[in-house]
């Protein structure tokens, strides 16, 4: 987990206990929301939404860099400088757009190389197996 804030001290190690989520200010409170439950963060000028799994969605009073910063790098990954990603929702890659559920996303130059590394691709188009007493 990334900690290094601009100056906003972080700690260094996060409890397993509360590593599974984020607490997100809602008016006078702290409400948790899982990683597991986020399919996809998109940013909208000095605001982020976030998209959960049930389709709901509430609106964050952070740029999405800052929110990039808070989240693991395991599976919630930046896929476009607007978007992002819960990895575990991605069933399509074509090109260069990612599809999560019934929604595609564009995948930015710059993100593409490490978001692709992050899949295990078999791609049987390129290998040229053997055919029967070849010499």
């Amino acid at each position: 987990m990334k900690t290094d804030l601009s100056g906003v001290s972080a700690p260094l190690r996060v409890s397993p206990l509360v590593a599974d989520g984020l607490f997100i200010r809602q008016d006078e409170y702290y409400k948790k929301y899982f990683y597991a439950e986020i399919v996809w963060i998109e940013a909208s000028g000095n605001y982020c939404y976030f998209h959960f799994k049930d389709n709901s969605r509430i609106t964050v009073a952070c740029r999405l860099g800052s929110v990039e910063w808070q989240l693991p790098d395991a599976y919630l990954v930046r896929v476009h400088r607007g978007f992002i990603l819960n990895l575990r929702y991605v069933d399509t890659w074509a090109g260069n757009s990612l599809r999560a559920g019934e929604k595609w996303f564009p995948m930015g130059d710059y993100y593409r190389k490490s978001v692709l590394a992050c899949f295990n691709i078999l791609d049987t188009s390129r290998e040229n197996p053997k055919r029967g007493n070849e010499e």
